[in-house]
């Protein structure tokens, strides 16, 4: 008897992004390999190399398309809102990963990666961080008719404190048996503290 020959759908390459980040955030860089992510995609391996030469270049685009789409949200929020309501769905962006599965956000995940940070993500890692200082910095910067956060301290150290913040929110969050609920209680109380600094 013939054996059957097991068909493997042909994806897109955005397809195949999305896919990965999704398992990049719920099992890191080094719980993975191109064969487990083909298999989690039902895909053969060597389709992925036919768009990735590595798991790195997988990878450091990954981290790209996840940093470009967090870019398109981040506009949309700095168009809504006072000061307050957008830190709050700033925050908000961190606690729909986590409400999804329990997903960290990728830099977080990725950040730790030791053979990450001496790879060509790096450069990516760096660029999410500074997309998110440099976001916080110019609301802060453009609401200086409402009361700012945390008064004498500079804008762009007050944003590298409140993403840092929130990343270590997000971090110790994952460990509650509500993740989403926690982090949300957490930001909340953070940001409370934030803007009332200033009363």
């Amino acid at each position: 008897m013939a054996s059957v020959k097991k068909s493997y759908p042909s994806l897109r390459r955005e397809t195949i992004l999305d896919a990965a980040i999704r398992l990049f955030q719920q099992r890191g860089f080094g719980g993975l390999g191109m064969r487990q992510i083909a298999d989690c995609l039902q895909i053969r391996a060597p389709s992925l190399y036919h768009h990735f030469a590595s798991k790195e270049d997988l990878a450091r685009q990954a981290l790209q398309q996840y940093r470009e789409e967090q870019a398109t949200r981040l506009l949309a929020i700095a168009e809504k809102g006072d000061l307050s309501e957008q830190l709050q769905m700033y925050a908000e962006l961190f606690a729909q990963m986590l409400n999804d599965g329990k997903r960290p956000c990728m830099y977080l995940v990725m950040v730790r990666e030791p053979s990450v940070q001496e790879g060509s993500c790096t450069d990516e890692l760096r660029l999410f961080a500074k997309q998110n200082v440099d976001w916080l910095e110019a609301i802060l910067r453009k609401r200086k008719s409402e009361p700012v956060p945390q008064a004498g301290v500079p804008e762009r150290a007050l944003a590298e404190i409140i993403f840092a913040s929130l990343e270590g929110i997000m971090a110790i969050s994952l460990a509650d048996k509500k993740p989403a609920a926690a982090f949300r209680k957490r930001a909340t109380d953070f940001m409370k503290v934030m803007m009332n600094s200033t009363k």
